[in-house]
């Protein structure tokens, strides 16, 4: 009876995280790169002011897309999670500019995850009037980017990058899947503040 019982339980919850992590991988293989008001990166980690290998893939790619003339703005997003006083955006900015990206090209937004920061372009675009965006980050970010946008009513494209370490190294691509699945099932379920960036 227990096993039984088990198997009940067990089975659907496979089931749906298999059917995510396709979900997942399926759509970050989509690229919808197309003419947009900005480009969005979406904030990961950043050390002492500067952004980790992740978010330098991210931003170099959103960089690409702002001098191939996709966009005329490119928004970094992301708040200061770790609590250790530089925001992810303010990390992401400084090193655009270090790029060579004029400083009256990018805009920034907080929030600590990717719903917050997805809030916060909406609360900007309605600011500064602008409409629709391309939405950069890794492969594994993009489904629930989307959802979230699209949620949201955001008119958004993605565009993930395809330089990032993690993409690359088949044991951190998986381990980003599942997690991405986790945090897509969260979400779904209503958890707002608690899923990762």
């Amino acid at each position: 009876m227990l096993l039984c019982l088990a198997i009940f339980l067990v089975l659907p919850a496979l089931a749906w995280a298999a059917y995510v992590a396709l979900r997942v991988a399926a759509v970050g293989e989509r690229d919808d790169t197309r003419p947009a008001d900005a480009v969005v990166v979406l904030g990961t980690q950043e050390y002492s002011g500067w952004p980790s290998q992740p978010f330098s893939a991210r931003l170099d790619h959103a960089l690409c897309l702002y001098e191939e003339g996709l966009a005329p703005l490119v928004i970094v997003a992301g708040g200061d999670p770790d609590g250790n006083s530089f925001t992810e955006a303010a990390a992401g900015v400084r090193y655009l500019k270090y790029q060579g990206l004029p400083s009256d090209t990018v805009l920034t937004v907080g929030g600590n995850n990717t719903y917050e920061n997805l809030r916060d372009v909406k609360a900007l675009a309605k600011q500064e009037g602008f409409e629709s965006v391309l939405v950069v980050s890794e492969r594994f970010h993009m489904l629930r980017s989307l959802v979230i946008a699209n949620d949201l009513e955001i008119q958004a494209y993605v565009s993930p990058t395809s330089t990032s370490p993690r993409d690359h190294n088949p044991a951190l691509r998986f381990y980003y899947t599942l997690r991405e699945a986790a945090a897509y099932t969260a979400y779904v379920l209503g958890f707002r503040r608690d899923t990762p960036i």
